[in-house]
């Protein structure tokens, strides 16, 4: 290790980021260590969870339907201050589909936290908490600069032993990890285990030059993190609750020696093109199986990974121009981006709410409408869910909870209400067409004296 003094110019106040002492590193980090723990914190993270689907026999012997009762999962991550006013940072995959989260500080204090922004591709979060006071907070950069043999220092939550700091170096850049930034993900042998995502991982002079996003399996000495850099530059989109990125709508390949070959290409790297999606950028434009693209806006590309960080680089609506081959002829193809989709749910999203059953008495049931959740779970686009099925009522025996009322007496329902006057007009039994587990059948239920 260096025996060089690392400074971080003191702040005279918290309108700048923590302030790292002069220290000697070789001799010990506790400086550096003491003066980022307060602007490193752990997420404690709630979120509801759905019960599997129970067999009919199993719910009609219980006193009550399991279904009915909230079922909460709850979780650890870490993350850190970017802001004064209480912006902190952390992987979207440790709140994604929180009710709530809880940040917990070094000192042991517990605030709520907001979701405010979040990205999918990149897996990073942004979360704000409300404070009287300016809160500790971390200054990014300087990932760069680093060389693969460099000192970094992680901290996070590991295990949810509390806020822990491992040492390791620099072990690679560039690395691919299976995201949008594929191929740029930095590597550490820092120690990282469950709980440290979203932790920061600091250069010696107290910037965050990284996040810590994942491990390999079996090996938390080899780790992964999103550069600084990257995170920096999208903070401002997800202060606005959404980063867009640009979307041509193709399936790539690496082009290899052998599709070279086969394609009849005279192009030593590239992106092959293997699909097109319909309505997208990329069949407008006119791209078909087996295009190799070569640049964009003149940027050469290597693989696949690079013709998709290019892209997500453009934002949506921007045209850009591709340069490709087909077969032995050189093309231009102008295209104007979309914006990619990557299904992140923005905020802290509110639970549902579930509507209260409607007790149809006599018949001995419970039903509610189809929320969209139920209606994906069922497969049904219409109808009326049947929530319990009483003992003792005429639908015992008959319906089960989980069915979902089509038809009362060949007409079609959408509420309770409806069901209920159907029964109420009906003289003799009653003719239901119902969706069970899948499948469409004719059920007969006698209409109560």
């Amino acid at each position: 290790m260096s025996e060089a003094l690392l400074l971080l110019a003191t702040a005279s106040s918290l309108a700048g980021p923590v302030a790292v002492p002069t220290y000697e590193p070789s001799r010990s980090l506790a400086p550096l260590v003491k003066a980022v723990a307060p602007a490193v914190v752990t997420l404690e993270v709630e979120s509801r969870v759905e019960l599997p689907a129970l067999p009919p026999e199993l719910l009609r012997s219980l006193p009550f339907d399991p279904h009915q009762i909230p079922q909460v999962r709850n979780g650890e991550g870490s993350g850190f201050f970017v802001s004064e006013d209480g912006e902190l940072v952390t992987n979207w995959h440790v709140v994604e589909g929180a009710t709530a989260v809880t940040v917990v500080f070094d000192d042991g204090r517990e605030v709520p936290a907001k979701v405010v922004g979040g990205d999918r591709a990149l897996d990073l979060a942004l979360l704000r908490i409300e404070s009287e006071t300016p809160v500790p907070w971390l200054q990014l950069g300087g990932d760069e600069q680093l060389e693969v043999g460099d000192w970094v220092l992680a901290m996070g939550d590991g295990l949810g032993l509390g806020t822990t700091a491992t040492l390791g170096i620099l072990s690679g850049k560039g690395r691919a990890v299976g995201s949008i930034l594929s191929g740029e993900f930095l590597q550490t042998d820092a120690a990282i285990n469950e709980g440290n995502s979203g932790g920061p991982l600091f250069a010696l002079d107290g910037r965050v030059v990284g996040m810590s996003t994942a491990i390999v399996e079996g090996a938390n000495t080899v780790a992964f993190a999103i550069p600084a850099s990257r995170i920096a530059a999208v903070l401002d989109d997800l202060r606005r609750g959404h980063v867009a990125r640009g979307y041509l709508g193709v399936s790539p390949q690496t082009l290899s020696e052998d599709l070279r070959e086969g394609l009849g290409v005279r192009a030593q790297k590239g992106a092959v093109v293997t699909g097109v999606v319909d309505g997208t950028p990329a069949e407008k434009a006119g791209l078909q199986a087996g295009d190799v693209i070569v640049a964009v806006d003149g940027d050469p590309i290597d693989d696949q990974n690079d013709l998709v960080r290019t892209i997500a680089a453009h934002p949506p609506g921007e045209r850009v121009r591709l340069d490709i081959e087909r077969g032995t002829k050189a093309r231009h193809l102008d295209v104007v981006l979309a914006e990619r989709p990557d299904g992140t749910r923005v905020g802290t999203p509110e639970p549902e709410e579930e509507p209260a059953p409607t007790e149809v008495t006599g018949i001995g049931l419970a039903l509610a409408p189809l929320t969209p959740a139920i209606a994906a779970g069922t497969g049904a686009s219409k109808g009326v869910l049947v929530e319990r099925v009483a003992r003792g009522g005429t639908a015992e025996g008959r319906l089960r909870p989980g069915d979902v009322i089509l038809e009362v007496d060949r007409r079609e329902v959408s509420s309770p209400e409806e069901v209920e006057r159907a029964f109420a007009r009906s003289a003799g039994n009653v003719f239901l067409l119902v969706l069970r587990n899948g499948n469409v059948q004719f059920v007969m239920v006698p209409r109560p004296d």
